[in-house]
């Protein structure tokens, strides 16, 4: 980030992390996704390592930015694949537990008291459109590609949905959803899942910055309060309901045959039978 004057530069609460590197630059700290041999996939180490950073940063009245990045040639890939492989495998209670970490991981990062940024490059797929979708403000820059594949995969994208619907239309959502089409960052900036597409990152980079300088001129409380405020309003009671329920449905949809066969066909590269 250009022009501003770093306070400090690292903080050791937030450096002791294997699957996230985290950057501190006076009021804002850079969250990167450090597992570009796997295109920045969600795992359960990865999760619980985010949803703890946001957890002690919440408390950090230093940080008032957050900005979401992944390393090497993704944003993140979804989530991965031998995990999801392993999950097929478990009991519907045990695939509950863990559709719960997940269901966290994105609740937490929706209600933490930063503006959170993502900055998206490569591929954002499944549950890495589910991570934009978290985010207050997201930008992209061309070559980035945007996937729901869960379908055929025979999944349901259900931890995401209620994050996704609360910035596209639904039948946007829905065609996304049911074709699974892979799409760039100029339908993400027209459906509403980024703010903006640039034709190059250096374009990207310089609003990048002149946002965050816009951004800390505000009031740190103001800011906190303004999100708390417009999150809660978007957030209805169905949808809270709806934020309890989808981790059962997720963990159903792990363990049905149509999911088993899914993964298979996928590891086989083959045309799953439906």
């Amino acid at each position: 980030m250009k022009n501003l004057k770093p306070e400090y530069t690292e903080c050791d609460m937030y450096q002791n992390y294997k699957t996230i590197n985290v950057e501190v630059e006076g009021h804002v700290a850079t969250l990167w996704l450090n597992r570009p041999e796997k295109h920045n996939a969600l795992s359960l180490e990865l999760l619980n390592e985010v949803t703890n950073f946001f957890h002690r940063v919440d408390v950090d009245d230093n940080i008032r930015i957050i900005i979401i990045r992944g390393q090497g040639k993704s944003f993140c890939a979804g989530a991965d694949i031998n995990w999801m492989k392993q999950s097929a495998a478990l009991t519907e209670e045990a695939n509950l537990s863990e559709s719960k970490v997940l269901s966290h991981f994105f609740e937490t990062i929706f209600n933490s008291s930063k503006v959170t940024i993502a900055v998206v490059h490569g591929n954002a797929f499944g549950g890495g459109c589910g991570l934009v979708s978290v985010c207050d403000l997201a930008y992209t820059s061309q070559g980035a590609r945007f996937s729901l594949s869960e379908t055929r995969l025979g999944l349901i994208a259900a931890t995401i949905t209620p994050y996704m619907l609360m910035k596209l239309p639904m039948p946007v959502y829905k065609e996304m959803v049911f074709t699974a089409k892979k799409f760039d960052g100029n339908e993400a900036e027209k459906s509403g899942l980024v703010n903006q597409n640039f034709e190059s990152s250096a374009e990207l980079e310089q609003h990048l910055n002149t946002t965050i300088i816009e951004i800390l001129k505000g009031g740190p409380k103001s800011l906190s309060g303004s999100k708390k405020l417009i999150n809660g309003v978007m957030q209805t009671a169905s949808v809270k309901e709806k934020l309890k329920e989808v981790p059962e449905i997720l963990a159903k949809v792990r363990v049905s045959p149509e999911a088993k066969e899914g993964f298979k066909a996928f590891l086989e590269k083959r045309k799953p039978n439906w």
